[in-house]
């Protein structure tokens, strides 16, 4: 420690990813956060990952050999809609749809092969598993992220995960303390709330994360949030009862705490990113979080390096997080580590074995909410045909899956645009009886978003013209508040990693429903979404 200069001390505290031109390569801001301020981790984003998976490998490679100190290679591969890299590598289903199997060694067994495709790449660190306990069906950003609202639930599945990242090779990290699942507000773009007494928060909110530790997590992030029973004046990453008092102190946590990103809304908008950062330092974090922009990155270090020339953080408060930090490098090998090989990464990545677990959580994960037709198994003739229409993209990559078990299916891809035209459309290709599937979806921050209420009427409509309407649920499993009178509702938590083929697999008997809901569905309408320009939310951890 006492041969690092106060710079390299602060940079190790720095986790920076890059943007610019060429973002898959080591471009001139991916240079400046190596070779100038000597960033300790970078962050990994879908804009950083190549079509070419032995590119991104010797990217990395690249980027390790330019530090002196090895880096932690961060990405965010939670499964099902976070993922940073999806082609090439096998994505798993979503934690809520882990939770639906009821198998926490499946959520082991999805961690430890996530694992070893990531580190043959060259990530070493994955801000995975979320460990939030979804009890807040309005949430906007953790949803089925999360394995479900059961606080013991979600600390089983959580743990298990934890032991599948960590025992093969991979740098866990549970989040978002003290816990994100309650909120109906999203802190990329707006500062929550969680106004719960301590006693729930004990028996809600924190019990993941004393689960957490006990599996021996390597890190934490915090949330962006305010927990006023907590703190009533600042959010967790910046609060020192929160992060010193509460995580430090009574819950003995002493591995690394890492921010969620300092450049959401949450932080930017009220405290401003780089003050905000040495707050978060003061109140005992150990690595900031600042992803996108480069300025915003230079700012913050150099606040950071301000406010320890000016006295305001000792430099022994530095060494804490950097003794933490070094040991956890050397828990996990990094400097043996430091280079992988680009052309061994075919044997490992979406391997036979791999993709056979994909696909058993997936049909295992796949849900039959509702069937009180008994309309599933479908058993249809050669000549009844079957329509799959929506709003949603998933339509077409539900109807070919469709196909594999009917050939007569059509498909009907409707546009917001069309309005009250886009019923009528579907209402007249089809006829009394008909069985039309239709993909629902909420909306999603990172897609233009869809016209809900369309959405919702063309159910209803296709429910009151007598037609026989099969809702598949794609992301959320909240849609049927929208519309309580259909009958046969499933859900797929997700529509990555093998749930779309599942789905048509459960609708067509080839698998049987297995699955239980891990969530209570109330009967209650959502309230209307407040529609956002997709430029607003960043890729999100």
């Amino acid at each position: 420690m006492s041969d690092m200069t106060i710079e390299q001390k602060i940079g190790a505290m720095l986790a920076f990813g890059w943007a610019g031109e060429e973002p898959t390569s080591v471009n001139d801001h991916a240079r400046e956060l190596i070779e100038e301020m000597q960033v300790g981790s970078v962050v990994l984003l879908g804009r950083n990952v190549s079509p070419d998976l032995h590119q991104t490998a010797e990217t990395i490679n690249e980027l390790q050999s330019m530090s002196s100190e090895p880096l932690f290679v961060i990405a965010d591969q939670e499964g099902g809609m976070v993922a940073r890299f999806v082609e090439g590598v096998t994505v798993f289903p979503s934690n809520m749809a882990l939770g639906a199997t009821g198998d926490p060694n499946l959520a082991y067994k999805a961690a430890s092969v996530t694992a070893r495709e990531l580190c043959a790449i060259g990530v070493n660190f994955n801000f995975a598993p979320c460990v939030d306990v979804n009890n807040n069906p309005d949430n906007p950003i953790i949803g089925t992220r999360s394995y479900g609202e059961s606080p013991d639930k979600v600390s089983e599945f959580a743990a298990s995960a934890i032991r599948g990242y960590q025992e093969s090779g991979m740098i866990a990290c549970a989040k978002h303390f003290p816990g994100h699942g309650d909120t109906a507000v999203d802190s990329h773009l707006a500062l929550p709330s969680v106004f719960y007494p301590r006693e729930r928060l004990e028996a809600v909110e924190l019990k993941p994360f004393k689960a957490a530790i006990e599996a021996d997590v390597a890190s934490i992030m915090t949330a962006h949030i305010l927990f006023p029973a907590l703190d009533r004046s600042l959010p967790s990453t910046l609060s020192p009862k929160i992060v010193g008092g509460l995580l430090r102190g009574e819950l003995g946590y002493d591995g690394v705490v890492v921010t969620d990103c300092m450049e959401m809304k949450a932080i930017a908008d009220n405290f401003g990113t780089p003050q905000a950062a040495v707050m978060a330092i003061e109140a005992g974090v150990d690595i900031v979080l600042v992803c996108h922009t480069l300025s915003t990155q230079r700012e913050t270090r150099e606040a950071i390096l301000k406010a320890v020339k000016d006295g305001r953080i000792s430099e022994w408060r530095i060494d804490e997080s950097v003794e933490r930090i070094k040991a956890l490098k050397h828990k996990f090998s990094l400097t043996s580590r430091r280079r992988v090989d680009p052309n061994g990464i075919d044997r490992i990545l979406r391997n036979r074995e791999h993709l056979e677990l994909q696909q058993e959580i997936a049909e295992r994960a796949v849900t039959l909410v509702k069937d009180e037709e008994g309309l599933v198994p479908l058993s249809l003739s050669q000549n009844e045909k079957i329509v799959v229409s929506g709003l949603h993209p998933t339509v077409s990559p539900l109807a070919e899956a469709i196909k594999q078990h009917h050939q007569n299916t059509d498909v009907l891809l409707l546009d917001s645009a069309q309005g009250e035209a886009a019923i009528r459309q579907v209402i007249d290709r089809t006829s009394t009886g008909s069985v039309v599937v239709v993909p629902t979806c909420p909306r999603e921050p990172w897609r233009q978003p869809i016209d809900l209420d369309l959405q919702n009427r063309l159910v209803r409509a296709l429910i009151a013209a007598g037609r026989k309407v099969i809702v598949v649920a794609v992301r959320e499993p909240y849609d049927i508040r929208n519309f309580p009178e259909v009958n046969t509702y499933i859900c797929t938590y997700g529509y990555r990693g093998g749930m779309i083929e599942a789905a048509a697999e459960l609708i067509f008997g080839k698998i049987e429903p297995r699955a239980t809901l891990p969530v209570t569905i109330s009967e209650t309408a959502p309230p209307a979404a407040e529609e956002r320009p997709t430029s607003e939310v960043p890729e999100y951890f």
